[in-house]
């Protein structure tokens, strides 16, 4: 919806930046205290900002994880 100078915005202006799409080869990390590891996979459903995602690895596990950035999926261990 069109806005006028010093209006606030609502919620329901804003949408989740989408860092991928689902089909799009992603990189994973997964985190620990003091450590990363990376690997490649398949998005399952759209990377949307700070949300959940599922990826499908290289060996055919699904993951899930958190959309990080630019084709970056972050798993916290």
């Amino acid at each position: 919806r069109p806005l006028s100078a010093g209006e606030p915005l609502r919620a329901a202006d804003l949408r989740a930046r989408q860092w991928f799409a689902a089909g799009d080869t992603v990189r994973i990390s997964a985190v620990g205290a003091g450590w990363r590891i990376h690997g490649e996979g398949q998005a399952l459903n759209p990377g949307l900002e700070g949300l959940t995602v599922r990826v499908r690895t290289e060996s055919g596990r699904v993951v899930s994880g958190l959309a990080a950035g630019e084709r970056t999926v972050e798993r916290p261990l």
